[in-house]
């Protein structure tokens, strides 16, 4: 769910040792150093920034509330961050993470010399983890520099690979960020009716989840009246009766995200929404059955050959059917689409059937599930079904 998204993180920001604590990163620190020493890396870098942090939470527990953090990982000796802020903000910043040296610089270049420089490092070879995919072209100039006559390598493949299995902590977390969830999605049947403002029942829905602890909430919704626009940011439109509603929550919670997806309707059901549900859930529920380990995400794709409509079709394919959930609310592997990466058990994903359109109607169920040796369990038990308002 890549939408509008404010340059600041807004709401809870802490680190709660009770259900992470430093041993779930010191034994992914341990893991990481196996893939350095096999790749002969003897230090990683890994970035993050206020849009997209994954990697660096995996390694760091680091979110920044705005702009980025780099996190320096020798392969022997104790790590450093490097954030890009205010020194005034670092006692804020340390309460964050694990790691005990941080950094408050305004280069990171700065503060990687500075790190490099106590340790007398000087490392052959540096892996990167979405430095140059993420870093500012200005920064990334300065720390090639530094790092000149050091073979830089790409080693995005090393965290991915490293996070794709959840640990119980993760698992756990991520339980509760789907109730959370669940929580908050319930109050659209109370809130909604015809004549209320769309972002008014999504402010509701909103101060649910953050009640809750949600540290981030993304909300998308689009309506059977018009079925052209898709999935968007709610507006100041009013809901009309009779209507379909699609309403995608997302949130995170100790950097875990999930998301949850449902169809609503505003009094008695139309025929025609009643159709576009109903394949919905039967793409849907082929999903759950069909999703088992070893299955090659690709394989999807051949399931939506069942679906009568090529406008549904096309619009489930760009929806997507599914993705793995954890520190990004996008990992892989994702359903559908080519890619090396086979299901396994204690991965998390996002099943998902999604369609909008004038050819193909509107309709949408999203829930994540735990993939096990016999299949996927649900994380959340809610109704998957078409939810009836009454007006």
């Amino acid at each position: 769910m890549d939408t509008l998204h404010t340059v600041l993180n807004r709401g809870c920001s802490l680190w709660d040792q009770g259900r992470l604590p430093k041993e779930e990163f010191h034994h992914r620190l341990d893991r990481i150093r196996e893939g350095m020493r096999a790749r002969g890396v003897g230090l990683l870098l890994v970035y993050g920034d206020s849009w997209r942090f994954g990697h660096l939470a995996f390694v760091s527990h680091f979110m920044p509330k705005n702009r980025g953090a780099l996190a320096m990982i020798p392969l022997e000796g104790e790590p450093a961050l490097v954030v890009q802020e205010p020194s005034r903000n670092n006692p804020f910043s340390k309460t964050l993470t694990w790691i005990d040296e941080v950094r408050s610089v305004a280069r990171f270049a700065q503060g990687l010399s500075g790190a490099l420089e106590a340790r007398s490092l000087k490392p052959k070879r540096v892996g990167l983890v979405t430095v140059r995919e993420q870093l500012n072209i200005r920064e990334w100039g300065e720390i090639v520099k530094l790092l000149e006559g050091t073979e830089l390598g790409d080693c995005n493949d090393l965290l991915t690979t490293l996070r794709l299995v959840k640990s119980p902590a993760e698992l756990s977390l991520l339980k509760e960020t789907s109730r959370i969830l669940t929580d908050a999605l319930a109050l659209f049947a109370e809130e909604a009716r015809p004549g209320r403002k769309e972002y008014e029942i999504f402010a509701v829905l909103e101060r649910e989840a953050r009640r809750q602890g949600a540290e981030d909430v993304r909300l998308l919704l689009a309506r059977s009246g018009a079925p052209q626009i898709g999935l968007r940011p709610a507006g100041d439109s009013v809901l009309t009766k009779g209507e379909a509603i699609l309403v995608l929550l997302a949130a995170s919670c100790q950097r875990c995200w999930a998301e949850l997806g449902q169809t609503f309707c505003l009094g008695s059901v139309p025929e025609e929404v009643v159709k576009s549900h109903g394949l919905a859930a039967h793409v849907f529920r082929q999903l759950v059955e069909r999703t088992k380990v070893g299955v090659s995400p690709q394989a999807a794709a051949g399931w939506l050959r069942e679906v009568p409509s090529p406008a549904a079709r096309d619009s489930l394919q760009a929806y997507g059917l599914g993705n793995g959930v954890g520190l990004d609310l996008t990992e892989e592997p994702y359903l559908g689409t080519e890619g090396a990466v086979e299901i396994k058990p204690g991965m998390v994903l996002t099943l998902r059937a999604c369609f909008t359109g004038k050819e193909c109607g509107s309709a949408l169920i999203s829930r994540p599930y735990l993939v096990t040796q016999s299949g996927v369990e649900p994380l959340v038990r809610s109704e998957e079904k078409l939810i009836s308002i009454e007006v």
